[in-house]
């Protein structure tokens, strides 16, 4: 846009138990007005914190209108869904929370201007709205709602015409050769020709910058211009661990007659992502993703800043995470593009419940739009979800039925129409039987989780193609009793553990991914997250940052427990995720000790790495275990000057 007025700032709040014209009359009673500064959500203020229902807002504002200008308001995000008014008129509505919409308003600006806005964010969330796990999730404290204007209003000008949204796609990538496709939304207020330029330049590395200018001829109202080029010299999108995530920073401008109409920015990363059987493929290469599933960073997410995200990223690059996933939600526009300049993969799910009813699709697939329009041009995200139950662990008669799934798949397929560059997989989680799509796992008590293993064997691998979901509920601060704490977060530490160094054993054969439950808590307490609620490390964010180190030292236990005279075998095994030709060698030394600290095998091994290797043998453990008690069997080796160690307990009784 050319240029824009905030409406953010002091705005009035009403509670209503419905909504009526007398609100935006001038009948309308002065009492009750609640002050709040918008972006917020309501229950940010002591008099509705649990309130759940209907909330009218308004805000006064002055304004000269210009000749010849074209004003549209941008309501920028709102839980759950709304309707607008200026001086009176009836701008429109919306349903769904994350994505910003626009409103011609040229014709109803004044000098003195009200706006008001109905919003309603149902109290018991449910399977009629399309707002994921903020429709009810033990991430949330009872009685949450996340309703009210959540991301900013603004007033856009613009010429005759604008950009009402438009999209870069990297086509085909051949080393530092890409062809890429532009295609832009434009609405007129009349037939005319205009032009429209492209502009890259390089935004976190030094390099080349590209112009474009294509001639445009626009019919009035809607037009959809396409085309496609190719860049010489370009420098690719990288993960943080792969190289470096360069961006562009990419303007397009519409001009007429030589004038400037509109203009937007962004930041953009040439690349291109493809699964191969559910192996990613950055740029044509394989890559490993090891990450974990992402929740909101804060109960109310109006006031998450990019310096939070940023400081997300930096624990999440601590343990060596290459992607996180969007657990069913749609986080800021700011958090995209921390993650573009960070360098970590983004898998997005759409916030669809599993029991929604499909039995009329037009808002799905109208919010579905809206979700690419809205982070599509983002390099970090890589992958669609329709509907999302990695983890799900409930009885098959309480699984969404086969009619459920066609229509996510419809879904789905209307996605890839709009976007032909990322994947889409329609129902996630559901991978074991159907083997379209990656796999989740509940297996959490220390015998229990040794079910995992069947996955393991050649007739049922399919299921550990990209394992999305795994872990353990731990404890968070504040629990009575420190030492049960200290021992839960242990466990889960183990249990992530126990499901990593499977599926590193089998990376690439057949294992591409594996996304563990989950990064970051919202509360005290009992969770499954590693990171608590204020932002602070648990005890088990340890072991993930040794788990997802790219060089892996680590043994496969066939049991938790171990009976006095049996034979302990158990192989050693080497992990490399790092590419390039040349790395230094590794050493490698295995010990293994018995109850009273003696040593009763030991071996070394001088190991030199291959590029984003398979995961190799060195070797195996082989000891009969003739004292009860705990041996401890500790691996180390030197990785980049820094010694690193991975000890394991086996258990004999």
């Amino acid at each position: 846009m050319l240029s824009k007025l905030d409406l953010d700032g002091t705005w009035e709040l009403h509670p209503v138990a419905e909504f009526s014209s007398l609100w935006w009359s001038e009948a309308a009673p002065e009492e009750g007005w609640v002050a709040q500064e918008i972006p917020g959500q309501w229950q940010e203020l002591k008099p509705f914190s649990r309130y759940s229902g209907k909330m009218v807002y308004r805000r006064c504002f002055s304004f000269t209108p210009e000749k010849d200008r074209l004003y549209r308001l941008e309501v920028g995000g709102v839980f759950y869904k709304y309707r607008v008014y200026l001086n009176n008129y009836a701008l429109g509505g919306r349903e769904g929370y994350f994505y910003p919409a626009t409103y011609n308003i040229t014709p109803y600006l004044k000098e003195e201007n009200q706006l008001l806005l109905e919003v309603e964010s149902p109290g018991r969330q449910g399977d009629d709205v399309l707002t994921g796990l903020f429709a009810g999730h033990p991430a949330f404290p009872e009685g949450y709602n996340p309703g009210g204007i959540w991301r900013p209003v603004r007033i856009l000008s613009s010429g005759p015409a604008y950009i009402d949204h438009w999209h870069l796609r990297t086509v085909e990538l051949n080393g530092d050769e890409a062809t890429l496709a532009l295609t832009a939304q434009i609405y007129a207020v009349r037939a005319t020709e205009v032009t429209v330029e492209l502009q890259l330049s390089p935004h976190n590395f030094i390099g080349q910058s590209y112009r474009q200018v294509f001639t445009v001829k626009l019919e009035k109202g809607d037009n959809r211009y396409q085309t496609t080029f190719k860049l010489q010299g370009v420098r690719p999108w990288q993960t943080w661990d792969r190289g470096q995530p360069h961006l562009y920073q990419t303007h397009l401008l519409l001009q007429g007659a030589g004038v400037p109409w509109d203009g937007q920015d962004l930041l953009y990363g040439i690349r291109t992502f493809t699964l191969n059987n559910f192996i990613p493929y950055l740029n044509g290469q394989p890559l490993l993703a090891k990450g974990s599933n992402y929740l909101p960073p804060a109960l109310y997410l109006s006031k998450v800043g990019k310096e939070d995200y940023e400081r997300e990223i930096a624990l999440l690059q601590n343990s060596h995470q290459n992607m996180v996933r969007c657990y069913q939600h749609l986080e800021k526009a700011e958090f995209y593009q921390a993650m573009d300049e960070a360098g970590i993969l983004v898998w997005q799910d759409f916030p669809l419940p599993a029991g929604y009813p499909l039995t009329d699709l037009t808002g799905i697939l109208q919010q579905v739009e809206e979700m690419f329009n809205f982070i599509g041009n983002h390099p970090a995200v890589v992958l669609w979800t329709i509907a999302n139950l990695s983890g799900y662990e409930g009885s098959s008669s309480t699984r969404p039925g086969a009619n459920f799934y066609r229509q996510v798949k419809k879904v789905a397929q209307r996605l890839s129409q709009l976007d032909p560059s990322r994947p889409v997989i329609p129902l996630s989680g559901w991978g074991g039987a159907r083997g379209e799509a990656d796999n989740g796992f509940n297996y959490q008590d220390p015998v229990e989780v040794y079910k995992f293993d069947r996955y393991r064997t050649p007739l049922r691998q399919r299921g550990i193609r990209f394992v999305s979901w795994f872990g353990q509920a731990a404890p968070g601060p504040g629990e009575p009793d420190e030492r049960a704490r200290a021992l839960g977060q242990r466990q889960q530490g183990e249990t992530l553990r126990f499901y990593i160094d499977r599926l590193r054993y089998h990376k690439y054969k057949p294992t591409g991914g594996m996304l563990f439950f989950c990064f970051r808590a919202l509360h005290p307490g009992l969770f499954w997250s590693v990171v608590d609620g204020e932002g602070v490390p648990k005890d088990s964010f340890a072991m993930v940052s040794l788990c997802y180190r790219p060089v892996y030292v680590f043994a496969l236990l066939s049991s938790g427990y171990y009976r006095q005279g049996s034979l302990f075998q158990a192989p050693i095994c080497f992990s490399n995720d790092r590419i390039g030709a040349e790395q230094p060698r590794v050493l490698v030394k295995a010990r293994l000790t018995d109850p009273r600290g003696q040593l009763v095998w030991k071996e070394q091994w001088t190991v030199t790495p291959r590029s984003d290797e398979e995961t190799r043998l060195l070797g195996e453990v082989s000891v009969m275990l003739m004292t009860k008690g705990s041996y401890q069997l500790n691996l180390s080796w030197v990785d980049q000057d820094e010694t690193v160690e991975n000890e394991y307990q086996v258990f004999v009784e």
